[in-house]
Order: C-alpha cells, then sequence, then structure tokens
C-alpha cells in the first residue's frame, strides 16, 4: 500500500511557504496582494489556508518574491496537489469539516503523538470496540450512521499499513482500558489488539496505570509533519496540536501552545510504563476480565 498524499497537508503547506516568502522578501500581505491584483484580505486567507490559491495566483506571487526556477515549480506543484480531493471525502455524509481538517492532517503526519483519557485510540481501535463507541457517544447516532463511522475509523488506520507509515506514539490512561466498551469479549479483543500492535516496529504504546497517581484531564493529539524534499524551500519544523470537543475542534500553532502540550506529552511519557511493562500490565487487565 502507497502512502497517501493529503491536500489538507499540501494546502497548510503552501500557506506557511508563501508566508515565509513575503516576510523574507519584507512585503505585508496587504502590499503583495496589490502587487498581484487582488484585494487586502485575499492573500490572509490563502496564508490562513482558508482558500486553495489558483497555481497562476501562486507563480505570480513566486515572481514578486523573486523565487523562480525548481523552486518556483516545486510550489506551483504543492498548490496543484492542494486543490485536489483527499480520500476522506467519499464520507462527507458523516465527516463535519472540523474533524474532515485532521483527518486531513493525520493522512499524512510523519509522527503521530496521541494521550487518551477516556478512549483507546481510534486508529488502534477495532472494528467491534469502535461500533460499541459510537452506539454508546453522547450524540445519538442512527445505525446506518454508526456504520459509516465505524468504516471510515477502519479506512484511517490504512497509514499504519501504508509503504513509509507515521510513528505512532500512544499513552494510554489505564481507565481507558478498563472502561468495558461493548462488553468484556470486546474489550478484550481491543486488548489483545493494543498488545500486538505494540510490537510494530512504528507503534509504541504505553499505559499511565492508577499507581502513577497523575493523570492529564484531556486527550489530545500532536501531529508532526515531514518537509517536502528539495528544491522546495521550505525547511521550516512543521508541528501541529489537535483537541477534539464534543461539537468541534481546536487546531494550535502557536509556539507557546505547542510547547507547552510537548512538555505534557513527555511528562505522561516518563511517568508511563514502559512498553514492555505496559504489554504485561495489558495482559493481566485482560486476564482479569469476565468470561461472561
Amino acid at each position: 500500500m502507497t502512502q497517501r498524499q493529503s491536500p489538507t497537508v499540501r494546502r497548510r503547506r503552501l500557506a506557511l511557504t508563501l508566508r515565509q516568502l513575503r516576510t523574507a522578501a519584507g512585503l505585508t500581505s496587504g502590499e503583495a496582494a496589490r502587487r498581484v491584483d487582488h484585494d487586502s484580505s485575499w492573500l490572509s486567507r490563502i496564508e490562513n489556508a482558508e482558500v486553495r490559491p489558483h497555481p497562476n495566483d501562486v507563480r505570480a506571487l513566486l515572481s514578486l518574491y523573486q523565487i523562480s526556477g525548481e523552486q518556483a515549480e516545486a510550489v506551483i506543484a504543492v498548490a496543484r496537489q492542494a486543490k485536489q480531493r483527499g480520500w476522506w471525502q467519499h464520507y462527507t455524509d458523516v465527516l463535519p469539516n472540523w474533524f474532515a481538517t485532521f483527518v486531513g492532517m493525520e493522512s499524512e503526519a510523519s509522527v503521530i503523538r496521541t494521550y487518551e483519557c477516556q478512549m483507546v485510540p481510534g486508529l488502534l481501535q477495532t472494528e467491534d470496540y469502535a461500533r460499541a463507541a459510537f452506539r454508546g457517544a453522547p450524540v445519538p447516532m442512527r445505525d446506518e450512521e454508526v456504520e459509516r463511522q465505524v468504516a471510515l475509523r477502519m479506512d484511517r488506520q490504512a497509514i499504519l499499513a501504508s509503504d513509509d507509515p507515521p510513528l505512532l506514539r500512544v499513552v494510554i490512561d489505564e481507565g481507558a482500558v478498563r472502561r468495558l466498551v461493548g462488553g468484556p469479549a470486546v474489550m478484550k479483543a481491543q486488548i489483545d489488539r493494543l498488545i500486538g500492535d505494540s510490537q510494530r516496529t512504528h507503534i509504541q504504546v504505553q499505559l499511565l496505570p492508577y499507581t502513577a497517581g497523575f493523570g492529564f484531564d484531556g486527550s489530545f493529539v500532536i501531529l508532526d509533519f515531514p518537509p517536502l524534499p528539495a528544491p522546495y524551500p521550505d525547511a521550516a519544523e512543521d508541528r501541529m496540536v489537535y483537541v477534539d470537543t464534543l461539537t468541534g475542534a481546536l487546531y494550535l500553532e502557536r509556539p507557546a501552545e505547542l510547547s507547552a502540550y510537548s512538555a505534557a506529552y513527555e511528562q505522561l511519557q516518563a511517568l508511563a510504563l514502559g512498553p514492555a511493562e505496559s504489554r504485561d500490565k495489558l495482559g493481566k487487565i485482560a486476564a482479569d476480565l469476565p468470561t461472561q
């Protein structure tokens, strides 16, 4: 299976690159927009990844910023890719825009770090666990909607079997694996999957035990994105934090926000059991589950 390219990531990377190039050229967004015959707010919307610019407009901006040759063509190629449809568009009937953005980002992340205090992370859920979780969600769903949501969740997991899978680093609170989502049989199968997945080279699962005496009130995901290969001009570190809510999401990118969540994740990781110890603990939890 090949790696999926994400137009969402391409649009965001293009926005960051155009902002960096404009700043290096010593222009404000309003000045640059007027120089290529657009209103002053047009470029701001592009640089905030709110709209997808036409490749011809990108070419005009690059000329203004004195970027030419192979570098310019690399940026324009990304602009074309940003206008494509993502694989997740097949699920627009059950996929709200705020979560579609995350699915697009997740699809091309190089490193995914997640802390879960209530549930098993979606990328590691079994089909039966996911189905039970959606059926028990606070917002009721029709049966057909539940099945579409389960299909989407299983399709997201394809990135873990791609030719170049992301590094997945997971810290799960012990309470999440002790909660009987779907009943004992479903939970045993789910824990068995966690144990099996944690032995794959690109997946690390750590359990934060009750005995740690510390937790974090709120799940979150940190996504790292790989730099595009030369001659693309953008080589800056690219990271985002995603925080899920009942009816929306937060996408955090400011340095102070990234630093705070990165530090929180490192602390949770340090307090959690190591990978081997976590597998042993998970095995004991599964063995203690009732048989009926």
